[in-house]
Protein backbone atom coordinates (compact mmCIF):
# COMPACT_ATOMS: atom_id res chain seq x y z
CA UNK A 1 0.00 0.00 0.00
CA UNK A 2 1.35 3.08 -0.99
CA UNK A 3 2.19 5.92 1.94
CA UNK A 4 2.03 9.91 2.07
CA UNK A 5 2.94 11.15 5.13
CA UNK A 6 2.66 14.87 4.51
CA UNK A 7 2.23 18.71 6.68
CA UNK A 8 -1.20 21.04 5.59
CA UNK A 9 -4.23 19.75 4.09
CA UNK A 10 -5.39 22.86 1.96
CA UNK A 11 -5.29 22.63 -1.64
CA UNK A 12 -6.21 25.69 -3.45
CA UNK A 13 -6.33 24.56 -7.08
CA UNK A 14 -7.06 28.63 -7.96
CA UNK A 15 -3.56 28.95 -8.46
CA UNK A 16 -1.00 28.07 -11.03
CA UNK A 17 1.55 25.91 -9.15
CA UNK A 18 5.26 26.01 -9.67
CA UNK A 19 7.92 22.65 -9.28
CA UNK A 20 10.99 21.92 -9.89
CA UNK A 21 11.98 17.94 -9.82
CA UNK A 22 14.84 15.93 -9.22
CA UNK A 23 15.44 12.10 -9.56
CA UNK A 24 18.49 10.28 -10.27
CA UNK A 25 16.70 7.83 -12.55
CA UNK A 26 15.44 8.81 -15.52
CA UNK A 27 12.69 6.75 -15.96
CA UNK A 28 11.27 7.75 -12.97
CA UNK A 29 11.84 11.38 -13.10
CA UNK A 30 10.00 11.48 -16.77
CA UNK A 31 6.94 10.02 -15.12
CA UNK A 32 6.44 12.23 -12.47
CA UNK A 33 7.15 15.81 -14.82
CA UNK A 34 4.27 13.41 -17.20
CA UNK A 35 2.04 13.22 -13.99
CA UNK A 36 2.61 17.03 -12.56
CA UNK A 37 1.85 18.27 -16.59
CA UNK A 38 -1.33 16.26 -17.01
CA UNK A 39 -2.41 17.37 -13.69
CA UNK A 40 -1.79 21.23 -14.76
CA UNK A 41 1.32 21.67 -13.12
CA UNK A 42 3.97 24.23 -14.13
CA UNK A 43 7.15 22.23 -14.01
CA UNK A 44 9.72 24.92 -14.47
CA UNK A 45 13.12 22.91 -13.46
CA UNK A 46 14.35 19.05 -13.95
CA UNK A 47 17.35 18.10 -12.45
CA UNK A 48 19.03 14.83 -11.84
CA UNK A 49 21.03 15.52 -8.84
CA UNK A 50 20.18 17.28 -5.31
CA UNK A 51 22.64 19.86 -6.34
CA UNK A 52 20.44 20.70 -9.58
CA UNK A 53 17.60 20.80 -7.39
CA UNK A 54 18.79 23.75 -4.92
CA UNK A 55 20.23 25.20 -8.76
CA UNK A 56 16.61 25.22 -9.86
CA UNK A 57 15.26 26.39 -6.69
CA UNK A 58 17.63 29.52 -6.87
CA UNK A 59 16.43 30.06 -10.17
CA UNK A 60 12.77 29.94 -10.78
CA UNK A 61 11.82 30.45 -7.08
CA UNK A 62 8.89 27.41 -7.67
CA UNK A 63 6.35 26.82 -4.80
CA UNK A 64 7.42 23.22 -4.21
CA UNK A 65 10.22 21.21 -5.13
CA UNK A 66 9.66 17.84 -5.35
CA UNK A 67 12.70 15.37 -4.88
CA UNK A 68 13.75 11.98 -4.41
CA UNK A 69 15.12 11.02 -1.15
CA UNK A 70 18.03 9.01 -2.44
CA UNK A 71 20.41 10.88 -4.88
CA UNK A 72 24.58 11.08 -5.02
CA UNK A 73 25.65 13.91 -3.73
CA UNK A 74 22.82 16.06 -1.75
CA UNK A 75 20.21 14.23 -0.94
CA UNK A 76 16.53 14.62 -0.51
CA UNK A 77 16.73 15.24 3.31
CA UNK A 78 19.83 17.73 2.42
CA UNK A 79 17.27 19.61 -0.33
CA UNK A 80 14.99 20.17 2.27
CA UNK A 81 17.31 21.30 4.99
CA UNK A 82 19.17 23.75 2.58
CA UNK A 83 15.56 24.85 1.42
CA UNK A 84 14.03 25.62 4.16
CA UNK A 85 17.10 27.48 5.70
CA UNK A 86 17.24 29.76 2.49
CA UNK A 87 14.24 29.20 0.40
CA UNK A 88 11.77 29.34 3.11
CA UNK A 89 8.99 29.80 0.46
CA UNK A 90 9.28 26.91 -1.33
CA UNK A 91 8.21 23.80 0.28
CA UNK A 92 9.63 20.26 -0.79
CA UNK A 93 8.17 17.33 -0.91
CA UNK A 94 10.13 14.19 -0.97
CA UNK A 95 9.23 11.16 -3.48
CA UNK A 96 11.16 7.74 -2.61
CA UNK A 97 10.94 4.30 -2.62
CA UNK A 98 11.51 3.58 0.62
CA UNK A 99 8.44 3.87 3.22
CA UNK A 100 10.25 3.03 6.53
CA UNK A 101 8.61 4.96 9.06
CA UNK A 102 12.21 5.95 10.29
CA UNK A 103 13.38 7.40 7.24
CA UNK A 104 10.06 8.76 6.65
CA UNK A 105 10.87 11.02 10.29
CA UNK A 106 14.12 11.85 9.12
CA UNK A 107 12.85 13.85 5.88
CA UNK A 108 10.24 15.17 7.81
CA UNK A 109 12.99 16.75 10.70
CA UNK A 110 14.97 17.57 7.62
CA UNK A 111 12.19 20.22 6.54
CA UNK A 112 9.83 18.29 3.86
CA UNK A 113 6.66 19.06 4.13
CA UNK A 114 5.48 16.04 2.56
CA UNK A 115 6.69 11.80 2.46
CA UNK A 116 5.18 10.68 -0.80
CA UNK A 117 5.86 6.88 -1.91
CA UNK A 118 6.56 6.26 -5.28
CA UNK A 119 4.23 3.76 -5.57
CA UNK A 120 1.65 6.08 -4.37
CA UNK A 121 -1.21 6.85 -7.20
CA UNK A 122 -0.88 10.05 -9.56
CA UNK A 123 -3.39 11.45 -7.07
CA UNK A 124 -1.66 11.54 -4.38
CA UNK A 125 1.76 12.88 -5.58
CA UNK A 126 -0.54 15.87 -7.28
CA UNK A 127 -2.35 16.40 -3.95
CA UNK A 128 1.23 16.51 -1.90
CA UNK A 129 1.98 18.62 -4.41
CA UNK A 130 -0.75 20.96 -4.15
CA UNK A 131 -0.75 21.01 -0.49
CA UNK A 132 2.79 21.72 -0.09
CA UNK A 133 2.45 24.79 -2.02
CA UNK A 134 -0.76 25.91 -0.29
CA UNK A 135 1.71 26.33 3.00
CA UNK A 136 -0.69 25.46 5.73
CA UNK A 137 0.89 26.09 8.78
CA UNK A 138 2.96 22.64 9.71
CA UNK A 139 1.41 20.16 12.16
CA UNK A 140 2.95 16.29 12.51
CA UNK A 141 2.51 14.02 10.02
Amino acid sequence: MPAMHERGDTIDARRAIRVVAADDHAASLRATTETLTRAGVDVVGVSTTGEGALDDVRTYSPDVALVDLRMPGLSGADVARTVRARYPSTRVVILSAYADEEIVRLALDAGAAAYVTKDSSPEEIVRAVYRAAAGDPAHPA
